[in-house]
């Protein structure tokens, strides 16, 4: 681990692009829009959810809650058809679910391919919302008011052991930030501090910092371990850059995400067959980049 090495200078150089490319209408590789980001496509019940709503934060707050292993663009568009069918939209009200048996909810949690580990999934499900129904009469607005809108105090409730108990999975290293990033930029909900939230590390985000030769050096283990690294990485990038829009470095999630997702999975050792649509490219590093939900390797060196 003592060998990861940040380099600020390619870093801020790959930054700008990339920030700047996400926000633009081209986008990375033809891509700007997250899989949380597409409200509602199908026609099964015609009610429209406005954004920044209760039943916008509701949906955001419980699909999220359960986004661990799985395809998200796959996991979103069954949260999308479960918030619109009239018949498993209750899954989402904290009040409605409090009282209903389990087998009941993992019954609706199937109707729309919403849950992939049935029993785990369900449980997560319905603690998340009993919890905010028992400690925070139902709303997660209260929850953040209660932090005085502080993104860092609010990150900070998940060192709390009863917290963590009742939150599983929701309060986890990696959607606990992702879920604070969505309370700001898809439901709109004004937070302070953000600059001190760590970005939310996983396979997409862990490989990109890699394959841009941001973060290098050699590495063998899970992400977990290597994550506060990566988050050094760009928080220390973010703030050389200086930009007048790229303020923390939370705001990269998005554009590191989408450079993997849509770029770097195409990689295999040194050749990408994505490099001559990929704008940063030029810093695509040389070397063994290996990143999976099992763990990281990496052996990377200068171009």
């Amino acid at each position: 681990m003592n060998n990861l090495k940040i380099d600020l200078e390619r870093g801020k150089q790959v930054a700008r692009i990339l920030f700047d490319k996400f926000n633009s209408e081209e986008g990375i590789f033809g891509h700007n829009v997250m899989p949380e980001d597409m409200l509602w496509g199908s026609d099964l019940s015609g009610e429209k959810v406005e954004k920044g709503s209760y039943d916008h934060l509701m949906f955001i707050t419980m699909v999220v809650s359960i986004d661990y292993m799985r395809n998200a663009d796959k996991l979103w568009k069954a949260g999308r058809e479960t918030m619109e069918d009239p018949g498993t939209k209750w899954l989402f009200s904290p009040v409605k679910v409090k009282d209903r048996p389990i087998d009941e909810i993992i019954h609706a949690m199937k109707r729309h391919k919403l849950s992939q580990k049935h029993n785990k999934d369900s449980d997560i499900w319905k603690r998340v919302l009993v919890s905010f129904a028992t400690h925070y009469e139902s709303d997660p607005r209260n929850l953040i008011e209660e932090c005085g809108r502080d993104a860092m105090r609010l990150y900070e409730k998940k060192y709390d052991i009863r917290f963590k108990k009742n939150f599983p999975s929701l309060s986890g290293d990696k959607i606990f930030p992702l879920w604070i990033r969505m309370l700001h930029d898809n439901v709109g909900i004004s937070l302070k501090n953000l600059d001190k939230i760590p970005i939310p590390v996983d396979v997409h985000v862990a490989r990109a910092t890699f394959t841009t030769g941001c973060l290098t050096g050699e590495y063998e283990g899970n992400i977990a371990n290597v994550t506060p690294k990566i988050d050094e990485t760009w928080k220390r990038i973010v703030a050389y850059l200086n930009h007048s829009k790229l303020k923390y470095a939370l705001q990269m999630d998005e554009s590191l995400w989408h450079l993997s997702k849509y770029g770097c999975t195409s990689r295999k050792d040194d050749t990408c067959r994505k490099r001559k649509q990929c704008p940063v490219s030029e810093f695509c590093i040389k070397g063994l980049v290996q990143v999976s939900a099992k763990g990281i390797q990496v052996c990377t060196r200068g171009n």
